[in-house]
C-alpha cells in the first residue's frame, strides 16, 4: 500500500529517523572520499554521496558541503589550498572510507587514522587516496550557499585524472562495474551496482 507523508509529517518525525528516509529517499548516489591538505599540510579525508557531473567543457565537478555551524576540514582546506581531489570508493576498501566520516581532530589526518594510504602528483597540492582506480585532482572555481538550508554547493575544475587504464573502453566510458566501484543510500548503506545495458542515444 503507498504511503502519503505530507511535510508536516516529515518535520515532525524523530530526527534521526527523518535524516535516514530523506537521505535515502532520493536513491543510490555515487559514493566518493574527497581529499585536501590543510596550510600547514595535514592530509584529510571524507567520505561524500553528493558528488555530482556539472559540465564536460570545461570538466567541473560538484558536492554538498553541510552548513559550517561546526568546524568542517574539509571546507577551510580547500578555501586555503584551493585544491580538492575526489576519490571513487570500492568494495575493497570502504569499510575504511566510512570510518572518515568520524570526528577527527584537526591536527589528525584520516588517512593514517582509518588506514588509508595519501597519493601525491608533482602537479597537484591535494592528496589522492591510493586504494581508489578513479581518482580525479580538482582546482576550486566556485562556491554557491544555499539560503535554505545552511549547506554550500562547492564546484571544482578537474586539472588532472589518475584512471586504472584497464577500465577505459575505446568510446572514453569508464567500466565502473569492473573496477568494484560502489553506490550509496543513506547514510551507512552500501552497494555493488550492475550494469544492465548500454543503450544508443535517444533520438525522436
Amino acid at each position: 500500500m503507498e504511503k502519503h507523508i505530507a511535510l508536516d509529517d516529515i518535520l515532525q518525525m524523530e530526527p534521526a529517523y527523518r535524516r535516514n528516509l530523506m537521505n535515502s529517499i532520493s536513491g543510490f548516489k555515487a559514493c566518493n572520499l574527497i581529499g585536501t591538505a590543510s596550510y600547514r599540510k595535514v592530509a584529510n579525508v571524507a567520505i561524500f554521496s553528493s558528488v555530482v557531473h556539472i559540465g564536460a567543457t570545461p570538466p567541473l565537478l560538484g558536492f554538498i558541503m553541510r552548513p559550517l555551524t561546526v568546524p568542517r576540514q574539509t571546507y577551510h582546506n580547500i578555501k586555503a589550498r584551493g585544491f580538492f581531489t575526489v576519490n571513487a570508493v570500492t568494495k575493497a576498501f570502504y569499510e575504511r572510507a566510512h570510518q572518515t566520516s568520524a570526528k577527527y581532530p584537526e591536527a589528525a589526518s584520516e588517512f593514517e587514522a582509518c588506514g588509508l594510504t595519501p597519493q601525491y602528483t608533482d602537479t597537484h597540492p591535494a592528496p589522492y587516496v591510493g586504494e581508489s582506480p578513479v581518482k580525479l585532482g580538482l582546482q576550486l572555481e566556485e562556491e554557491h550557499h544555499i539560503r535554505a538550508n545552511g549547506t554550500i554547493f562547492i564546484i571544482g575544475k578537474v586539472v588532472e585524472t589518475l584512471i586504472d587504464d584497464s577500465l577505459l573502453t575505446t568510446d572514453g566510458h569508464l567500466n565502473l562495474e569492473q573496477a568494484g566501484i560502489l553506490t550509496v543510500a543513506g547514510l551507512d548503506s552500501y552497494y555493488e551496482p550492475e550494469l544492465l545495458g548500454r543503450l544508443d542515444h535517444a533520438r525522436p
